[in-house]
């Protein structure tokens, strides 16, 4: 399900491209989306990477080199690349703070992969940094409404990494509202669930 939102919210980005590099871009998204639904992250990882190049190629807009560039840099994160993961990750970011601005949702969406990719890789003190720009933008967003248990998740994994720099107090405020935000939706699930980064920790 997550690789078809994926594909609905590229299509619209890559229309104005150069024709044949558009139909390769759009061609080679859907099969990453499907191969990265499937848990071939392998096979994703090679088709969002011919969709990135295609895309490139046919100067598609930079929201759509955002969402390729932001697909590709988790996979590879899956696969452990950590740091090409992290370089891609970072385009993403920069050129979806240039489309969309520094408050958006999509933006709120590249620092959060950030802040897990940091998380894994132990780098506590950048992912405490893109945690605390993200959390905000989302909480202007109502996330408390619109995905209570997705943001009570995500503040338990931002306690973990406020305990790992030693904000003990900070940490136990996080915990706190997560244990509340799942006490008053009960029954409710969350509308995503990212994927960790799993791999050992460098």
């Amino acid at each position: 399900m997550r690789g078809c939102l994926i594909l609905l919210l590229v299509l619209p980005v890559i229309a104005g491209a150069n024709p044949i590099n558009r139909a390769n871009a759009e061609k080679y998204h859907e099969f990453g989306s499907q191969a990265e639904f499937a848990g071939d992250y392998v096979l994703a990882e090679q088709n969002y990477s011919r969709a990135l190049w295609n895309a490139r190629m046919g100067n598609v807009p930079s929201s759509g080199i955002s969402l390729v560039t932001y697909n590709l840099g988790r996979v590879k994160g899956y696969l452990c690349k950590y740091d090409e993961a992290e370089q891609l990750l970072l385009e993403a970011l920069r050129l979806e703070e240039q489309d969309s601005g520094t408050k958006s949702g999509l933006t709120s969406m590249r620092l959060f992969e950030l802040a897990r990719l940091d998380a894994a890789r132990d780098r506590f003190d950048q992912a405490y940094q893109y945690y605390s720009r993200a959390i905000p933008i989302v909480r202007k967003l109502d996330i408390e409404s619109a995905d209570p248990i997705g943001f009570a998740n995500v503040l338990s994994d931002f306690a973990e990494v406020l305990e790992s720099l030693g904000q003990d107090q900070a940490a136990t405020e996080a915990i706190r509202e997560s244990e509340h935000l799942r006490a008053d939706h009960p029954g409710r699930q969350a509308e995503f669930t990212p994927r960790s980064y799993d791999c050992p920790a460098e």
